[in-house]
């Protein structure tokens, strides 16, 4: 721990701008609120110029300084919530592209992570005291143990078990509890946490909501009579002729960015719903995020994406209820807001009616009903019957015999329901461990009600409202965001009750000391 006892660069670049490129003056700014934006600008632009190369090396290597010699880890959030974004639809599977299948990519890219994953458990293990890593679990953390062992033994006893479900098993465990043990053990409880994590999930809310914006002005994602058109083309035909084109529609089919389908583009900016809600009431300028909110579930629903748009309607109107009742300098600004909606609802109703029947009825063009979800439930509960110990595992393919077959797609095929998926993948003891980890989060429920964490538990409840009847929460990105809620809630929950921060709760550097002076 004396190896050095500053940050910075040796005396003779101390002088002026090069002062900025000190270890310590880049940990600090990667700790601040312009690093998050900045750095989603960056995963915006990688999406639309093919900049994962660079984005990835860039990541790596903050995270590196940030695991060595940052104070906090909490610089760590915005790569964590933001870097699936940065995918751009040129290399992008989906657009048949083989960018991420060759040696060279494989190669460099998992190096790169092979060397942010060793860093960030060396911060985890090596920075903290022996004992604090083998105590008896506290908190929530019982629960994400025994989900992330249930997951592991997916499908241990099924007669169809293959090695790809311990490796789904242990992937999807690691993105459960994996970012969630990392903030516990290395994160410092702040009172701008929160704050910090808001600012992370609209920064990359703001980022999926320009990313569909794009894809309505420049891809070809409208069907319109004579094939397909872009809204630019839309536009310039009415600027021509003075009418729309005939027969215009979004292409639920078409709307796809590089990190995913219509139905992940539209989950996760409702997911990211509340933290709009949470900066309108929270920061002194924040009244610009409320319109933004619901701009947000606009922008859902021109994604087709019929679960999103209830799952995000239903927090949009919660949250617009709620701030309107409770006190904030904002409150007469949110009421008018809410008014002024209502009535451009009304009246956009009956002027665009046609329209708006036409948006609806695309939505609900693969059928008004159930979407097959009845028998994809069904065939899930059948699998949980023929192996109810462990389940079926992870592992299946089953949805050419259901009407979907998604190209290039490295995930199994899922069961569009929490409660079904664990039965069918993890059996009795998936669920029984899964209901354990839910009863340690409802006794989060039971302390005084902050911002924060209202703002925590909207967070949570996107994601588990929005997978119950989608896949969301057993993919990647969308179990980070939900592990990351849930590890800064209880930080906050139960850093209150020890009271006033404590000096180790300030952590230092893994490798240095921040000098005094």
């Amino acid at each position: 721990m004396e190896i050095l006892q500053k940050y910075s660069l040796p005396p003779i670049y101390k002088s002026g701008w090069l002062r900025f490129f000190s270890i310590r003056n880049i940990c600090e700014f990667c700790d601040g609120y312009p690093f998050i934006f900045l750095y989603a600008a960056f995963m915006f632009v990688s999406s639309l110029c093919g900049l994962e190369a660079i984005v990835y090396a860039v990541t790596a290597l903050l995270v590196v300084l940030i695991c060595l010699f940052a104070k906090d880890t909490r610089a760590i959030l915005p790569p964590a919530v933001l870097i699936v974004y940065s995918t751009s639809w040129m290399h992008t599977p989906q657009a048949d592209s083989d960018f991420f299948n060759t040696t060279a990519a494989f190669v460099s890219l998992g190096v790169l992570g092979a060397i942010a994953v060793a860093m960030l458990a060396a911060r985890m293990f090596l920075a903290r005291r022996r004992e604090t890593l083998f105590a008896r679990p506290q908190g929530l953390q019982g629960g994400m143990i025994a989900l992330a062992a249930a997951f592991l033994l997916n499908g241990a006893l099924s007669p169809g078990y293959v090695p790809e479900d311990l490796l789904f098993g242990a992937l999807i465990a690691l993105s459960f509890v994996a970012v969630y043990f990392f903030i516990r053990q290395t994160g410092a409880r702040r009172a701008d946490n929160g704050l910090y994590f808001a600012a992370c999930c609209v920064s990359a809310g703001i980022v999926i909501f320009l990313q569909i914006v794009y894809a309505l002005l420049f891809r070809q994602v409208f069907r319109t009579a004579d094939g397909s058109a872009s809204g630019l083309q839309i536009v310039q035909h009415f600027l021509e002729s003075g009418s729309l084109l005939p027969a215009v529609s979004i292409n639920k089919d078409a709307m796809i960015a590089g990190w995913g389908m219509s139905n992940n583009f539209g989950g996760m900016l409702a997911m990211f719903l509340p933290a709009s809600l949470y900066l309108a009431y929270k920061i002194r300028h924040g009244w610009i995020f409320y319109p933004f909110a619901f701009l947000q579930l606009a922008a859902v629903a021109c994604t087709l994406s019929r679960t999103a748009l209830l799952t995000g309607g239903i927090l949009l109107l919660g949250g617009a209820i709620l701030l309107s009742v409770v006190r904030s300098p904002r409150r007469t600004f949110i009421r008018v807001c809410n008014l002024l909606a209502v009535a451009a609802a009304v009246v956009g109703g009956v002027l665009f009616f046609d329209r708006i029947r036409e948006l609806f009825a695309t939505i609900f063009d693969r059928g008004f009903g159930d979407s097959n979800r009845f028998a994809i439930w069904r065939f899930g509960m059948e699998k949980f019957l023929s192996s109810p110990l462990f389940g079926y595992g992870f592992y299946i393919r089953f949805y050419p015999d259901f009407g979907f077959d998604i190209a290039n797609w490295v995930f199994p095929d899922m069961y569009h329901n929490i409660f079904v998926q664990i039965f069918a993948s993890c059996g009795l003891v998936g669920m029984v461990a899964y209901l354990y980890h839910i009863s340690q989060v409802l006794c989060l429920l039971f302390r005084r009600p902050t911002a924060d964490r209202i703002f925590y538990l909207g967070i949570v409840l996107a994601v588990c409202g929005a997978s119950l009847l989608d896949n969301h929460i057993f993919h990647i990105f969308p179990a980070l965001l939900y592990s990351l809620a849930l590890g800064l809630w209880e930080k906050d929950v139960y850093g209150e009750a020890r009271g006033p921060l404590r000096a180790r709760d300030r952590a230092d550097g893994f490798l240095v000391r921040p000098s005094r002076r």
